[in-house]
Order: structure tokens, then C-alpha cells, then sequence
């Protein structure tokens, strides 16, 4: 998927939890799947975006998240595993 597409996907799902009431980051840090799933415009793809998003502001890379940096970086990461394995 490329960069563009993700950064809109995940700005689009940001504004949404927003506009339901998750508008600081104490509220989408204590945010619960179980309240998404009771919100019908809410997708299985944006769940996942939304716990991201919710993940990557309790670490501290929100920003890095919805750039979609942190996906290249995962992947580099598993990289390394991978050849840590073989050695």
C-alpha cells in the first residue's frame, strides 16, 4: 500500500473518533474496542487503525504512526530477527 493512501486512511480514521467524542489523548489512550464496535460507521479495518492509532499514542509515536513510518520500520525489524535466527 503506499504512503499516501495510509496517511490518508489513518487521518480519515482519526478525524472519525473525533468527531465521536475521542478527541484528547487521555480519551483515545483509555479508548476500548468494545465501544468502536458499538459505533456503526466504524469498519474492521478501521478498528485496526483506531487501536494503532490508540497504541502509537501511548508509545509516543503518533506522528510516526500516521506517516505510516512505523510499518518500514517493523519490517526492518523483522529483518533482523529473521537473520539473528540463521546465525
Amino acid at each position: 500500500m503506499n504512503t499516501e493512501k495510509i496517511i490518508r486512511e489513518r487521518f480519515k480514521v482519526f478525524e472519525k473518533l473525533a468527531n465521536i467524542g475521542y478527541n484528547t489523548d487521555s480519551k483515545i489512550i483509555n479508548l476500548k474496542v468494545e465501544e468502536l464496535l458499538l459505533q456503526p460507521n466504524f469498519n474492521r479495518s478501521e478498528l485496526m487503525i483506531a487501536v494503532g492509532i490508540k497504541n502509537a499514542l501511548a508509545g509516543k509515536k503518533l506522528v510516526t504512526f500516521l506517516c505510516g513510518i512505523e510499518e518500514n520500520d517493523s519490517k526492518k525489524n523483522n529483518n533482523i530477527r529473521k537473520e539473528n535466527i540463521y546465525e
